[in-house]
Protein backbone atom coordinates (compact mmCIF):
# COMPACT_ATOMS: atom_id res chain seq x y z
CA UNK A 1 0.00 0.00 0.00
CA UNK A 2 1.73 3.30 -0.89
CA UNK A 3 2.43 5.78 1.64
CA UNK A 4 0.17 8.70 2.39
CA UNK A 5 1.03 12.02 3.03
CA UNK A 6 -1.64 12.72 6.17
CA UNK A 7 -1.14 16.70 5.45
CA UNK A 8 -3.13 16.39 1.95
CA UNK A 9 -6.55 17.41 1.91
CA UNK A 10 -8.23 15.13 0.46
CA UNK A 11 -11.20 12.18 0.34
CA UNK A 12 -10.69 8.86 1.15
CA UNK A 13 -13.87 7.56 -0.51
CA UNK A 14 -16.19 9.25 -2.95
CA UNK A 15 -19.55 8.05 -3.80
CA UNK A 16 -20.86 9.29 -6.73
CA UNK A 17 -24.76 8.56 -7.82
CA UNK A 18 -26.87 9.00 -11.52
CA UNK A 19 -23.66 11.05 -13.05
CA UNK A 20 -25.36 13.67 -15.91
CA UNK A 21 -28.94 12.20 -14.35
CA UNK A 22 -31.36 13.19 -11.95
CA UNK A 23 -31.54 11.40 -8.84
CA UNK A 24 -34.69 11.06 -6.65
CA UNK A 25 -34.41 11.01 -2.85
CA UNK A 26 -35.12 7.56 -2.41
CA UNK A 27 -32.99 6.05 -4.60
CA UNK A 28 -29.51 8.47 -3.15
CA UNK A 29 -30.39 7.49 0.48
CA UNK A 30 -30.53 4.12 -0.37
CA UNK A 31 -27.27 3.59 -2.19
CA UNK A 32 -25.82 5.81 0.51
CA UNK A 33 -27.36 3.53 3.14
CA UNK A 34 -25.82 0.19 1.27
CA UNK A 35 -22.70 2.13 0.36
CA UNK A 36 -22.15 2.94 4.08
CA UNK A 37 -23.26 -0.96 5.20
CA UNK A 38 -20.23 -1.60 2.81
CA UNK A 39 -17.30 0.56 3.92
CA UNK A 40 -18.29 -0.20 7.70
CA UNK A 41 -18.07 -3.96 6.65
CA UNK A 42 -14.65 -4.27 4.83
CA UNK A 43 -13.22 -1.50 7.21
CA UNK A 44 -14.26 -3.65 10.29
CA UNK A 45 -12.38 -6.54 8.94
CA UNK A 46 -9.35 -4.74 7.78
CA UNK A 47 -8.94 -3.25 11.20
CA UNK A 48 -10.05 -6.21 13.26
CA UNK A 49 -12.80 -4.58 15.33
CA UNK A 50 -16.47 -3.38 14.45
CA UNK A 51 -16.81 0.31 12.74
CA UNK A 52 -13.61 1.17 13.27
CA UNK A 53 -13.57 4.84 11.68
CA UNK A 54 -16.23 7.47 11.73
CA UNK A 55 -16.97 8.60 7.92
CA UNK A 56 -17.62 12.34 7.43
CA UNK A 57 -19.18 13.76 4.51
CA UNK A 58 -16.76 16.71 4.35
CA UNK A 59 -18.29 19.85 2.36
CA UNK A 60 -17.10 23.77 2.38
CA UNK A 61 -17.77 25.26 5.72
CA UNK A 62 -21.62 25.83 5.57
CA UNK A 63 -24.03 23.10 5.16
CA UNK A 64 -25.16 20.47 3.21
CA UNK A 65 -27.74 21.28 1.38
CA UNK A 66 -29.99 19.23 -1.11
CA UNK A 67 -32.23 21.14 -3.06
CA UNK A 68 -35.34 19.13 -4.11
CA UNK A 69 -37.51 19.38 -7.20
CA UNK A 70 -40.95 17.80 -7.30
CA UNK A 71 -41.92 16.07 -10.12
CA UNK A 72 -45.26 13.98 -11.08
CA UNK A 73 -44.71 10.29 -10.38
CA UNK A 74 -47.87 9.23 -12.02
CA UNK A 75 -49.92 10.02 -14.84
CA UNK A 76 -53.36 11.24 -13.38
CA UNK A 77 -52.25 13.60 -10.55
CA UNK A 78 -54.05 16.68 -10.23
CA UNK A 79 -52.74 19.83 -11.12
CA UNK A 80 -50.94 21.60 -9.23
CA UNK A 81 -50.04 18.85 -6.41
CA UNK A 82 -46.50 18.43 -7.02
CA UNK A 83 -46.00 22.59 -6.78
CA UNK A 84 -47.98 22.74 -3.62
CA UNK A 85 -46.60 19.61 -1.53
CA UNK A 86 -43.32 21.41 -0.60
CA UNK A 87 -44.98 24.08 0.90
CA UNK A 88 -47.17 21.66 2.80
CA UNK A 89 -44.50 19.77 4.10
CA UNK A 90 -42.42 22.71 5.05
CA UNK A 91 -45.66 24.82 6.58
CA UNK A 92 -46.73 21.89 8.65
CA UNK A 93 -42.87 21.57 9.91
CA UNK A 94 -42.67 25.35 10.83
CA UNK A 95 -46.05 25.29 12.73
CA UNK A 96 -44.66 22.02 14.75
CA UNK A 97 -42.35 24.07 15.84
CA UNK A 98 -44.20 26.29 16.98
CA UNK A 99 -46.87 24.47 19.02
CA UNK A 100 -48.30 21.39 19.25
CA UNK A 101 -50.66 21.32 16.96
CA UNK A 102 -51.21 18.73 14.12
CA UNK A 103 -50.34 20.27 10.86
CA UNK A 104 -53.15 19.31 7.84
CA UNK A 105 -52.02 16.08 6.29
CA UNK A 106 -49.66 14.99 9.08
CA UNK A 107 -50.90 11.22 9.99
CA UNK A 108 -49.65 9.91 12.95
CA UNK A 109 -46.38 8.11 11.13
CA UNK A 110 -45.71 11.46 9.12
CA UNK A 111 -45.71 12.71 12.93
CA UNK A 112 -43.37 10.21 14.29
CA UNK A 113 -40.74 10.78 11.13
CA UNK A 114 -40.80 14.59 11.56
CA UNK A 115 -40.27 13.52 15.48
CA UNK A 116 -37.53 11.22 14.48
CA UNK A 117 -35.36 13.80 12.13
CA UNK A 118 -35.53 16.41 14.87
CA UNK A 119 -34.24 13.89 17.35
CA UNK A 120 -31.73 13.79 14.98
CA UNK A 121 -30.91 17.30 15.58
CA UNK A 122 -28.75 19.53 17.83
CA UNK A 123 -26.10 21.87 18.16
CA UNK A 124 -24.03 19.53 16.07
CA UNK A 125 -26.03 18.66 13.86
CA UNK A 126 -28.05 21.94 12.86
CA UNK A 127 -31.22 20.50 10.61
CA UNK A 128 -33.08 22.89 8.44
CA UNK A 129 -36.19 22.84 5.69
CA UNK A 130 -37.08 25.40 3.59
CA UNK A 131 -39.31 26.14 0.69
CA UNK A 132 -38.06 29.11 -0.96
CA UNK A 133 -38.54 31.43 2.35
CA UNK A 134 -36.64 31.47 5.49
CA UNK A 135 -35.38 27.78 7.11
CA UNK A 136 -37.48 25.95 9.56
CA UNK A 137 -34.88 24.80 11.52
CA UNK A 138 -35.67 21.66 13.63
CA UNK A 139 -35.27 21.34 16.68
CA UNK A 140 -36.13 19.14 19.97
CA UNK A 141 -39.42 21.04 20.79
CA UNK A 142 -40.27 20.16 17.43
CA UNK A 143 -40.04 16.74 18.94
CA UNK A 144 -41.66 17.33 22.33
CA UNK A 145 -44.81 19.11 20.40
CA UNK A 146 -45.50 15.66 18.62
CA UNK A 147 -45.55 14.11 22.09
CA UNK A 148 -48.08 16.10 22.78
CA UNK A 149 -50.24 16.02 19.82
CA UNK A 150 -49.81 12.51 19.83
CA UNK A 151 -50.96 11.80 22.91
CA UNK A 152 -49.95 9.50 26.12
CA UNK A 153 -50.15 6.18 25.03
CA UNK A 154 -52.62 3.83 26.97
CA UNK A 155 -51.70 0.02 27.83
CA UNK A 156 -54.46 -2.43 27.60
CA UNK A 157 -54.84 -5.99 27.85
CA UNK A 158 -56.36 -7.99 24.41
CA UNK A 159 -55.93 -9.58 21.22
CA UNK A 160 -55.37 -8.31 17.87
CA UNK A 161 -55.76 -10.88 14.81
CA UNK A 162 -53.54 -10.69 11.79
CA UNK A 163 -50.83 -12.87 9.26
CA UNK A 164 -47.33 -13.12 11.56
CA UNK A 165 -44.15 -11.49 9.84
CA UNK A 166 -41.30 -9.91 9.56
CA UNK A 167 -39.50 -12.10 12.26
CA UNK A 168 -36.20 -10.92 13.79
CA UNK A 169 -34.48 -13.11 16.68
CA UNK A 170 -31.26 -10.45 16.60
CA UNK A 171 -30.30 -9.11 19.76
CA UNK A 172 -31.16 -8.73 22.74
CA UNK A 173 -35.01 -7.38 21.82
CA UNK A 174 -36.51 -10.36 19.54
CA UNK A 175 -39.68 -9.38 17.64
CA UNK A 176 -42.17 -10.38 15.07
CA UNK A 177 -44.85 -8.17 13.65
CA UNK A 178 -48.39 -9.19 12.42
CA UNK A 179 -50.26 -7.16 10.04
CA UNK A 180 -54.16 -6.99 10.58
CA UNK A 181 -56.53 -6.28 8.04
CA UNK A 182 -56.10 -3.17 6.21
CA UNK A 183 -54.39 -1.92 8.58
CA UNK A 184 -50.51 -1.18 9.75
CA UNK A 185 -48.19 -3.62 10.52
CA UNK A 186 -47.90 -3.98 15.15
CA UNK A 187 -44.47 -4.85 16.52
CA UNK A 188 -44.88 -7.64 19.06
CA UNK A 189 -42.44 -8.51 21.76
CA UNK A 190 -42.03 -11.82 23.14
CA UNK A 191 -43.58 -11.86 26.73
CA UNK A 192 -42.27 -14.62 29.15
CA UNK A 193 -44.72 -17.20 28.06
CA UNK A 194 -44.14 -17.35 24.20
CA UNK A 195 -41.82 -19.64 23.39
CA UNK A 196 -39.58 -19.22 19.71
CA UNK A 197 -39.35 -22.76 18.35
CA UNK A 198 -42.98 -23.80 19.76
CA UNK A 199 -44.73 -20.81 19.03
CA UNK A 200 -43.39 -18.57 17.05
CA UNK A 201 -41.47 -20.63 14.09
CA UNK A 202 -44.76 -22.60 13.35
CA UNK A 203 -47.25 -19.68 13.15
CA UNK A 204 -44.94 -17.61 10.75
CA UNK A 205 -46.64 -16.23 7.21
CA UNK A 206 -49.76 -17.47 8.77
CA UNK A 207 -53.17 -15.49 10.40
CA UNK A 208 -52.62 -15.37 13.83
CA UNK A 209 -54.35 -14.23 17.24
CA UNK A 210 -51.56 -12.45 19.70
CA UNK A 211 -52.86 -11.88 22.97
CA UNK A 212 -51.30 -9.66 25.64
CA UNK A 213 -50.57 -6.06 26.14
CA UNK A 214 -51.54 -4.09 23.70
CA UNK A 215 -49.88 -0.15 23.45
CA UNK A 216 -52.58 2.70 21.97
CA UNK A 217 -52.58 5.81 20.93
CA UNK A 218 -55.76 8.17 21.81
CA UNK A 219 -56.41 8.02 18.14
CA UNK A 220 -56.76 4.19 17.76
CA UNK A 221 -53.60 3.18 16.54
CA UNK A 222 -52.17 -0.02 18.22
CA UNK A 223 -48.25 0.79 18.40
CA UNK A 224 -47.03 -2.64 19.81
CA UNK A 225 -48.06 -5.51 21.65
CA UNK A 226 -46.31 -7.80 24.11
CA UNK A 227 -47.45 -11.27 23.08
CA UNK A 228 -48.56 -13.79 26.08
CA UNK A 229 -50.39 -16.57 24.00
CA UNK A 230 -50.19 -16.88 20.47
CA UNK A 231 -52.57 -18.95 18.31
CA UNK A 232 -53.14 -19.74 14.79
CA UNK A 233 -56.68 -19.19 13.68
CA UNK A 234 -56.17 -19.72 9.41
CA UNK A 235 -54.35 -21.73 6.79
CA UNK A 236 -56.22 -20.86 4.17
CA UNK A 237 -55.10 -18.04 1.45
CA UNK A 238 -55.47 -14.49 2.69
CA UNK A 239 -58.74 -12.22 1.38
CA UNK A 240 -57.48 -9.09 -0.92
CA UNK A 241 -57.82 -6.62 1.35
CA UNK A 242 -55.63 -7.97 4.06
CA UNK A 243 -53.22 -8.72 1.11
CA UNK A 244 -53.03 -4.75 0.97
CA UNK A 245 -52.31 -4.42 4.45
CA UNK A 246 -49.72 -6.88 4.37
CA UNK A 247 -47.82 -5.11 1.34
CA UNK A 248 -48.36 -1.67 2.51
CA UNK A 249 -46.32 -2.74 5.73
CA UNK A 250 -43.80 -4.20 3.66
CA UNK A 251 -43.74 -0.83 2.07
CA UNK A 252 -43.44 1.23 4.95
CA UNK A 253 -40.09 -1.03 5.85
CA UNK A 254 -38.58 0.90 2.86
CA UNK A 255 -40.06 4.42 3.03
CA UNK A 256 -38.24 7.56 3.70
Amino acid sequence: MPERDFNEKRPDLQLEVGHGVAVDLRSLANASQKFASLIDEVGGDFAGVERPVKWIVEVEPGSVLLPLQAEAAIDDLRPGVAEQIGGVIADGLALLEREPVRPEYFTDKALDLAKELAMLGGDKLPIAVRNGRSPVRITNQLAANVEKVLGEPRETIGTIEGRLDALNVHGQSPHFSIWPAGDKRVKCSFGQRLDLDHDILPAVKKRVAAHGRIKTRPSGERLSVVVDELTVIGESPIPPDEVKGILRGYGEQAEW
